[in-house]
């Protein structure tokens, strides 16, 4: 009993640490672009969680925990239907919801931008630098205390916000929007992309589906900014909490009852 204890305190301190340093570090660099006037130097930003669940695995498990963190979780084997959904399930009701607000009229539908450099690479990097830390780090200590529901919910306000800073200086977060609503959405793609981690346990579907999400942003006409008007994101959010209830009732018993 003592040990097992004595893991959860380890645990407990592994979160608290990681997530204060991770907001910490995202809030100074959002400061130094802020105060540079050099706006854009928030970016390096997104790699601050990955950077620090390097250093503090490094400290506590040394290079073996430095391998499963970045190897173990990525080369799995992983049927093709996790791989597709974990990269289109977003945008598919992203697009759905683009379409619906249009009343189904196919003929207006298309993409915001066509332009797929350096867009792609910036979305690439910027889920790189967050998944090792947000899924590959945080999601497996929250799971061993909490069910797949309440660590999406830790996990989704934590990662909510981290973006905050950004949003203060104007980056990286939709300015045509409440940061409650933003907040609102990061917590309904956290309980997404926790479904898929939690039987995949790979850091490579939470990758993909981070790419998923903001590629979907980026290319359809889905944000206030593009739109403007919230019609079209609202419709996505109704969508995405639709599918997210059916899922997490349908697998109840894995994702609502906490693991003893």
């Amino acid at each position: 009993m003592r040990e097992s204890r004595a893991f959860q305190n380890i645990r407990n301190v592994e979160i608290i640490t990681f997530s204060a340093i991770a907001i910490a570090l995202s809030s100074l660099i959002c400061f130094a672009a802020y105060d540079l006037g050099e706006p854009n130097l928030s970016i390096l930003s997104v790699f601050t969680p990955s950077l620090v669940a390097l250093v503090l695995t490094a400290i506590s498990k040394g290079r073996k925990g430095i391998y499963d963190l970045f190897v173990v979780q990525t080369v799995r084997k992983l049927s093709l239907k996790c791989l597709f959904l974990s990269l289109f399930g977003l945008p598919a009701l992203a697009g759905l919801a683009v379409l619906t607000s249009m009343n189904f009229d196919f003929s207006g539908f298309g993409l915001r931008s066509t332009q797929l450099m350096p867009q792609f690479l910036v979305i690439f990097l910027i889920a790189v630098g967050e998944e090792y830390g947000w899924r590959g780090f945080l999601l497996p200590r929250l799971l061993n205390k909490f069910s797949v529901f309440e660590s999406s919910l830790i996990l989704g306000l934590i990662w909510g916000l981290w973006h905050f800073p950004g949003y203060l200086i104007g980056t990286g977060v939709p300015q045509q929007m409440n940061f409650l609503i933003f907040l609102l959405w990061v917590i309904l793609g956290t309980l997404f992309i926790s479904w898929i981690y939690y039987y995949t346990r790979s850091v490579l579907t939470s990758i993909l589906a981070h790419m998923g999400a903001n590629a979907a942003f980026n290319y359809l006409p889905i944000l206030p900014e593009f739109t403007g008007n919230m019609k079209t994101f609202w419709i996505f959010l109704i969508y995405l909490t639709a599918t997210l209830a059916l899922i997490f009732y349908a697998r109840r018993k894995d994702l609502l009852i906490r693991k003893e």
